[in-house]
């Protein structure tokens, strides 16, 4: 029974009836977090797509209350630098972002692209990217963060800082996985 209805929410994600899904995902965190228990990966699997439809409902109150349990237990569980926790910590830090608490949302770009920096150098710097867009020019969103990579996510930064447009009062755009400053999207910036 759990798996048919696991299917189903999976089928109306997939057809964008987020609403619906969420009412499956959030049926099926329940139950498995009593029967399987709260670490358990059918649990943890229900929390995160509950997260991303979340995310496209723009429910970002309730996405970062959820992925505030995602992450905590996929970084005791899996690590930072995991697909899983990554995907997560993109989720939280738009859902920050849209709640106004861009600090945060910065620290956890920055945490996760430290955690990235030796096994996805790309992915890190996207979301350095996005740190260096929603940072602005006054605040060191490394100063008072623990990192394995200080200097080069230090360096970096600095790097993607200069790229930012200064005078223009315009920024590049930030998406839902980070930002590369200097590449717009009219000059063939992928987004997504």
């Amino acid at each position: 029974m759990l798996d048919e209805l696991e299917a189903e929410a999976r089928s109306r994600f997939e057809a964008g009836e987020y609403d619906h899904a969420l009412a499956e995902f959030s049926v099926l965190r329940e139950v498995r977090a009593r029967r399987e228990g709260p670490y358990s990966v059918p649990y943890l699997r229900a929390l995160h797509a509950s997260v991303r439809c979340m995310r496209f409902l723009q429910l970002w109150q309730d996405t970062d209350l959820l992925c505030q349990e995602l992450h905590g237990k996929y970084v005791r569980t899996h690590g930072r630098g995991e697909a899983d926790t990554v995907d997560v910590a993109k989720h939280w830090a738009w859902a920050l972002l849209h709640l106004d608490a861009v600090n945060a949302a910065v620290a956890l770009y920055v945490r996760t692209a430290d955690a990235l920096w030796d096994c996805d150098r790309p992915t890190a710097r996207r979301l350095l990217g996005a740190a260096a867009v929603h940072a602005g020019s006054t605040v060191d969103p490394l100063d008072g963060l623990t990192l394995v990579h200080t200097t080069e996510l230090a360096a970096s930064f600095t790097n993607l800082r200069r790229l930012l447009p200064n005078d223009s009062g315009a920024a590049p755009s930030s998406d839902f996985d980070g930002a590369t400053p200097g590449r717009y999207p009219d000059r063939g910036a992928v987004s997504r």
